[in-house]
């Protein structure tokens, strides 16, 4: 039996959601649709077994895998619109089937929509971030003690960690980092990736000189992979070490990017 034939209907209204989505806008930010597919995997709802059999479809992190079908032209859910041609709109990429045949209105409408969203795009992400770092924690030896808006707190044995959430680096708060960092026995920020390297190259360059000698860590979430690695400050937890993907990242950033001050 194949995993289509197994699939739920719980499971099956994941894949409509997105296809209605899709086949509503035409035309969709790339950001945006990855993050509304967290959304559907979240509030779908899944029973454990459920969830197994997802995992078996795409892959160990569900709302990752869905979206890389996607990108890869071989969607996991029948009726899919292909989304084979993409287009950069002041930064931003977006992607449609060639099938549409839009032109330059369309993007534009296309665009404005990405912007009318952008408020609620932003309270999506950081609601996914949150849900990504709580299960990284949790795989390494962590117990949620408190959520909030854009704050986490976790235990471990006698250490407490202390997680605080943002959108986008650019939005970063580095002074409420700081006084974090002195207040808790360890603390990390978290921000998603962004479509290119100049955000983070822009934050390094303006605050590095500020961040070198605190205790604050800052961390990067690949939302398309569902990985996280650090980006400044270290770890001495050697399970956080080992949950991330690349942790030599940020000694990689520090070596590299010094030239940039």
């Amino acid at each position: 039996m194949g995993l289509h034939e197994i699939m739920t209907d719980k499971i099956g209204l994941i894949g409509e959601r997105i296809n209605s989505l899709l086949k509503e806008r035409g035309i969709i930010a790339r950001c945006e649709l990855l993050h509304r597919i967290y959304q559907a995997v979240r509030e779908a709802d899944l029973s454990d077994a459920e969830m197994d059999i997802l995992r078996r479809m795409v892959g160990d992190r569900p709302a990752p895998g869905i979206f890389s079908s996607m990108m890869s032209g071989h969607p996991v859910f029948p009726d899919t619109p292909k989304l084979d041609s993409f287009i950069v709109i002041h930064g931003r990429i977006f992607h449609f089937p060639l099938s549409g045949k839009y032109d330059r209105p369309d993007f534009e409408r296309a665009y404005e929509t990405f912007k009318r969203l952008r408020g609620e795009l932003l309270e999506l992400v950081r609601f996914n971030l949150e849900d990504l770092t709580t299960d990284f924690l949790i795989r390494a030896g962590y117990s949620q003690s408190h959520r909030g808006l854009g704050r986490l707190s976790f235990v471990k044995g006698d250490d407490r960690l202390e997680v605080l959430v943002y959108p986008r680096i650019s939005m970063l708060d580095v002074e409420e980092c700081i006084l974090a960092s002195e207040l808790y026995d360890s603390m990390a920020a978290i921000v998603p990736h962004e479509e290119n390297l100049d955000p983070f190259m822009a934050f390094y360059r303006e605050h590095v000189s500020h961040l070198e000698d605190t205790d604050v860590q800052i961390w990067v979430a690949n939302m398309e992979e569902g990985t996280i690695d650090p980006f400044m400050g270290f770890t001495t937890d050697p399970e956080i070490y080992m949950a991330f993907k690349n942790p030599k990242l940020a000694s990689l950033v520090r070596s590299r990017w010094r030239f940039i001050r």
